[in-house]
């Protein structure tokens, strides 16, 4: 079936909500003033063209912000914050997080020097809201206390809204229900002043989510019917489709089963006519638990079946993981032993990235902290430097102005000398002064230097610690594993077993083998990790590759595959066996695992320009443009999938590419998607 024609509609659909939340009738008047606008009206134009593209074109606003920052700075305007603020804002939505802060630092320092207030107050919400994304909330807590005083002596209600939302959501991830209550009605209260339906639609979800976070459903319930009859009065269909998901959630967990799958449906619907595929995952792990508790199991599996070939396409893991979690839960029900097994197992190997996840995300927002100091730093290190330059500045033209005094005026040489004599001390006090000042920063960036080298430490022995937990609990899974797959081996010898129990048998013997398959993979990476040095050898290169084919054979026949060499030639060469026995370990596997049955797979090898080269050429799915961005990576599926079955860990490329990089060699690949695909690999061959 071509979904092609299906895709591009749902792209049409997307886009055109897109288009609809950014008020195309506003940005077409404001474009046709713009045309004919001068002086400050222009810049105001510019502005609101900035802010209207803010969402679906953050590009857009970038450039609207910065011809407007241009225009103002050359009419020399007193709100030169406000554009930055919002080149800020888009950069925060292309997800640039460093250029968001830099941007927002320079609307602070340029509202404090044009003595903005109001832009005073939104850079430091704006700063607040940035550190609270990356997990830095006792920097967030100061930026959102500043601003809310602001506001509040400005009788600002709409900055107060946002900053009470903000102050809200921080107390929330800290478990902290009663403050994050009292902030987020403070919020609301403050919305439905300004009448905006919009805002107040967004207050009324925030307040039922936390009530549901907090199992308080009769108040998530009330909140979140609110909030979807404002959604419906707006017809925001975006927002309504997460707003009667959430709703179906809370009747759930009151047990009320009609009315959860009626609102469901609902939501499902409405996520269909927005192509909100963020949410759609949840929403049909949401709709299978309600046909699994209505008794409905296959209603439920096609949900929960939905909800993860969903969540594979939008990387949803956490909806990944709880539709597996279900899928078990229904298979134990219909007694389906192989089918549970299997959704638990991906159940718990998604919890477990689930954790890497966060433990990278960590990582991530200690180096954002790290890049913020050091951004820091240099901005007080420029600040001294060009107060330095300008006292010399100020220095040299205080001379100059003498000089030409003694020229023009030598009947009062005395006097002029005189003058510039106490001018002399005077700038020579100063300077001292700001040599002072220049050696207080240098001792302050030397402490904050140690800081960094002490955090860095940090991060260097939590690495290592997690390498060494990986491989501690790698080898001990190891040797358990063998010793069941030992057992299974007397087991499949055993005579006289059922059909059944052969089937169970061959279930554990495949499962048993995928384990120790990943974790001979995990200690590949590890022992790689450190930086083993290779230990080179002799050996005839022909001999070495009839001998791996022949070792691949029986998996390749096992398949119908024929795996034959095509060209090889007997050449002495010094390299590391064992490298070299790995990498096509791996490149053997993965062509075997992805080709068709009764495909061909070559492989062949020579001597070319000085260099040995390897080629393993296969009939399988190839890779697409999106593989070549991650194709090397470590963890990364890639979108072939195994033709018969089998496992994949996303582990072997990238070892094959740090072992062909420890050999000083090169990989090639040669692919089409649809095609096959062949790596060849190039080493240079060591003079005898």
């Amino acid at each position: 079936m071509n979904h092609k024609p299906l895709f591009i509609f749902f792209i049409f659909i997307c886009w055109s909500f897109s288009a609809k939340s950014q008020n195309l009738k506003l940005i077409d008047s404001l474009k046709s003033q713009l045309k004919i606008a001068k002086g400050e009206k222009k810049f105001e134009l510019l502005d609101d063209l900035a802010w209207e593209y803010r969402w679906a074109f953050p590009d857009s606003t970038i450039y609207y912000a910065n011809e407007a920052y241009k225009l103002g700075n050359s009419l020399k305007l007193n709100k030169l914050a406000e554009p930055l603020n919002f080149i800020g804002v888009a950069y925060n939505y292309k997800g640039d997080n460093i250029l968001s802060f830099e941007n927002y630092q320079r609307a602070l320092q340029t509202s404090l020097d044009q003595q903005d207030s109001l832009q005073i107050a939104y850079s430091n919400n704006n700063l607040g809201r940035l550190f609270f994304e990356q997990g830095l909330l006792s920097r967030a807590y100061e930026h959102f206390v500043k601003c809310l005083a602001i506001f509040d002596a400005l009788g600002d209600s709409s900055g107060l809204a946002y900053t009470y939302q903000s102050l809200a959501n921080l107390y929330k991830s800290q478990k902290d229900f009663t403050k994050a209550e009292s902030n987020y009605l403070k919020a609301y209260t403050m919305r439905i002043g300004l009448g905006n339906t919009r805002d107040i639609m967004s207050a009324l979800t925030q307040l039922g989510r936390l009530y549901q976070e907090i199992d308080q459903n009769d108040k998530a319930i009330k909140y979140f019917l609110l909030a979807d009859s404002a959604g419906n009065a707006i017809r925001d269909h975006i927002n309504l489709a997460e707003i009667k998901t959430f709703l179906a959630e809370s009747y759930l967990n009151k047990g009320l089963l009609k009315q959860a799958e009626a609102m469901c449906a609902e939501g499902l619907d409405a996520i269909t006519k927005t192509n909100n595929l963020k949410i759609l995952p949840h929403a049909y792990v949401t709709m299978g638990q309600i046909k699994m508790e209505s008794g409905d199991l296959g209603a439920a599996k096609r949900f929960l079946d939905l909800g993860i070939a969903v969540a594979a396409k939008t990387s949803d893991l956490t909806s990944k993981m709880e539709a597996h979690y279900w899928l078990w839960k229904i298979m134990i029900k219909q007694n389906n032993r192989s089918e549970g097994l299997k959704n638990h197992n991906e159940y718990l190997i998604l919890k477990d990235s689930i954790k890497d996840l966060d433990l990278t995300r960590q990582v991530e927002r200690l180096q954002f902290e790290i890049e913020i100091q050091r951004k820091e730093q240099e901005n007080n290190l420029l600040k001294a430097t060009e107060s330095e330059n300008t006292s010399t500045i100020k220095q040299q033209k205080l001379q100059n102005i003498i000089l030409f005094v003694v020229i023009g005026f030598i009947s009062i040489l005395g006097y002029a000398q005189y003058r510039n004599s106490k001018k002399r001390r005077e700038s020579n006090e100063k300077l001292a002064q700001q040599n002072q000042f220049i050696q207080n920063q240098r001792a302050e960036i030397v402490q904050q230097n140690e800081k960094l080298f002490r955090r860095n430490q940090e991060l260097s022995d939590l690495n290592h610690e997690k390498d060494t937990l990986m491989s501690i609990v790698a080898h001990d899974l190891k040797s358990p594993l063998n010793r069941i797959k030992g057992i299974i081996s007397i087991m499949e010898a055993e005579q006289g077993l059922t059909e059944d129990q052969t089937m169970y048998v061959k279930l554990m013997n495949d499962a048993t083998q995928s384990g120790l398959d990943l974790i001979k993979d995990l200690l590949d990476v590890h022992m790689l990790e450190e930086n083993v040095e290779p230990t080179h050898s002799k050996f005839d290169i022909s001999q070495f590759l009839f001998e791996k084919v022949a070792a691949f054979k029986p998996a390749a026949e096992a398949k119908n595959i024929h795996l034959h060499i095509t060209r090889v030639e007997s050449e002495e060469i010094t390299l590391d066996a064992d490298y070299l026995n790995r990498i096509l370990d791996n490149l053997l596997t993965n062509a075997i695992k992805f080709s068709p049955k009764d495909s061909v797979i070559d492989v062949s090898g020579g001597k070319k320009e000085g260099q040995l080269w390897i080629s393993i050429k296969d009939q399988g799915p190839g890779f697409s443009d999106k593989d070549r961005q991650s194709l090397f990576q470590k963890f990364k599926k890639l979108s072939a999938r195994p033709t018969a079955g089998e496992t994949s860990n996303g582990l072997g490329l990238a070892i094959v590419k740090t072992l062909v990089d420890r050999l000083k060699g090169k990989i090639e690949l040669i692919t089409a998607q649809g095609k096959g695909s062949e790596f060849i690999i190039w080493f240079p061959i060591a003079s005898r």
